[in-house]
């Protein structure tokens, strides 16, 4: 899977084809299709293979989480908002978004399986999370797949899309870390319990 995912992430899915991804691994077409049928079940495991490998840490399951204080509660979420800031703005990471993005017009089924394996597993994994943080009062989160979406979509802003269109490729720690520290602060914000 190692040549074809290089194949397609060189290439775009539309210009990759089977004799490259086949020359490429050192065998032959035919072995290439009998592992995988298509081009398309080959192109969905890799999307598989590369979200669960970029986006395990935000994708396993949390820890039940104990009553925690503001500083912790901070401390937790910036460790989050890092690893996962630190996952998305990866070359291989960006590489994969931009081939899915391009291709999601003629192969739908690609970006619902890309959507499904990395977006989805965060979202659901977040929102156990945030429903412990309200259960424990320490957030006010009455919906939290809506609140895990937004903290996510906080940290997917300008340094983001300008790394996805090539414009800051290479993102210093402190331009990671002051959009981290802006997303998990607003989030914070957004998300305090009412004072009674």
């Amino acid at each position: 899977m190692l040549a074809a995912t290089g194949v397609f992430l060189d290439h775009g899915y539309g210009a990759a084809s089977m004799d490259a991804i086949a020359e490429k691994a050192g065998v032959s077409k035919q072995t290439v299709y009998s592992h995988f049928g298509s081009k398309e079940a080959l192109f969905g495991a890799i999307i598989e293979d590369i979200c669960d490998e970029l986006l395990r840490g935000q994708t396993q399951p949390m820890p039940p989480l104990k009553p925690v204080d503001g500083d912790d509660l901070e401390r937790r979420l910036m460790g989050m908002a890092e690893r996962f800031l630190g996952t998305v703005l990866t070359g291989r990471a960006v590489a994969l978004f931009r081939v899915v993005i391009a291709e999601s017009g003629r192969f739908p089924e690609l970006a619902e399986s890309f959507y499904r394996a990395g977006p989805t597993a965060a979202i659901e994994n977040m929102a156990r999370l945030l429903r412990d943080l309200d259960q424990a009062g320490t957030l006010s989160v009455p919906d939290p797949v809506s609140s895990a979406k937004l903290f996510f979509a906080l940290l997917r802003g300008d340094l983001y899309v300008r790394c996805l269109l090539g414009l800051a490729s290479d993102p210093t720690p402190a331009e990671r870390q002051a959009v981290v520290n802006e997303a998990v602060r607003t989030f914070i914000a957004a998300h305090a319990p009412a004072i009674p």
